[in-house]
């Protein structure tokens, strides 16, 4: 736990290229996850200053595409919001960060991190890590194409025999992108093992972008002792806020001096319906389950018997039977609490 000086002594903001991001600690894009509903969540409890669009293709941003995903959706009170793409062709890429641009994006990120064999085995994400040459010139070609700041989102490498996030992120800074948000594991650990915070440190000291670390922050007090430890600029939570999304809340809790707020099984519940009902009102039907299946693996991490609500939520045919179980499921602990 840090002590008043330590935490009076941390950055709460950077810049990436004229935006300003306060408080520095982010919500990092998550396929199936990072939708406008639960994006809204959780800036509405506070303390997050930035969220970020699901990764896109860039050969899904045409107008038809569009229509059909709706990942680029957004309400203006998300803002700012940052826009993440991937891909491989300068010129594709070059010309859906403009669709991006003209779609209202603050800024647009590029992913040279997910691990996903779907995504690498298509010649994006990590898989850009083992082609940098390629990679500078997709940067380039993106930076060149639009007005708005240009970040990257990458990991330390394809593996452990070939780590080269030092070269990735000098040859980013040299082509114009505007800040760094580094995984600390390589593609092939994908979220095995443990994500290494000095490699974050390391990439702070190499470039004179900021640097944000993502990977690994398991609670408030966690997430503000790497901040300090790593020397980085800003800290990016995916998993961990899915665990618990009052994170960025006690976060900033904790750096005004307060107790941070801890969540009752009533809370949890509440939560889980009231993204369930954003869920039905903006996609009904099955993607709204499937947004909820997607959800409840992590928010029920280290609960009792999350293993057997997991299983029953992910084999329900319908919301309400979804509903019905998770219900039944916290009933229980919140008897027991409010006795």
């Amino acid at each position: 736990m840090l002590t008043r000086e330590e935490l009076d002594s941390l950055p709460d903001h950077y810049h990436v290229g004229h935006m300003r991001i306060a408080p520095n600690i982010t919500l990092a894009p998550m396929a199936g996850v990072t939708d406008s509903i639960f994006r809204r969540i959780i800036l509405r409890m506070g303390g997050c200053g930035l969220v970020s669009t699901e990764m896109t293709n860039a050969a899904s941003v045409s107008p038809k595409a569009l229509r059909r995903h709706h990942l680029l959706d957004f309400y203006p009170e998300e803002r700012p919001l940052t826009m993440q793409l991937s891909g491989n062709e300068p010129d594709l890429i070059a010309a859906a960060a403009r669709t991006v641009e003209q779609l209202g994006a603050d800024i647009l990120d590029i992913n040279c991190g997910c691990p996903s064999p779907k995504i690498t085995g298509g010649g994006h994400g990590a898989s850009l890590l083992r082609d940098l040459p390629k990679m500078g010139r997709v940067l380039r070609a993106v930076r060149a194409a639009v007005q708005i700041p240009v970040t990257l989102k990458f990991r330390a490498g394809w593996d452990e025999q070939s780590l080269n996030f030092l070269d990735t992120a000098k040859l980013a800074e040299d082509a114009g992108v505007a800040a760094l948000a580094l995984h600390p594991r390589t593609r092939e650990q994908a979220y095995k093992g443990s994500a290494d915070w000095s490699r974050v440190s390391a990439v702070k000291r190499a470039v004179s972008i900021p640097v944000i670390g993502s990977g690994d922050v398991k609670d408030a007090h966690d997430a503000l002792a790497r901040l300090r430890d790593s020397g980085a600029d800003g800290v990016m939570i995916g998993r961990g806020a899915m665990e618990n999304p009052w994170i960025f809340m006690q976060i900033a809790q904790i750096r005004r001096g307060e107790p941070p707020f801890q969540p009752t099984p009533a809370d949890k519940l509440d939560f889980l319906l009231r993204y369930m009902a954003m869920c039905e009102e903006e996609m009904p039907g099955r993607p709204a389950l499937n947004k909820l299946k997607q959800l409840i693996g992590q928010f029920v991490v280290d609960l009792p018997g999350a293993s057997h609500v997991r299983v029953a939520v992910h084999t329900s045919l319908s919301l309400e039977q979804a509903r019905g179980t998770l219900e039944a499921y916290f009933e229980p602990f919140i008897e027991t609490a409010t006795a």
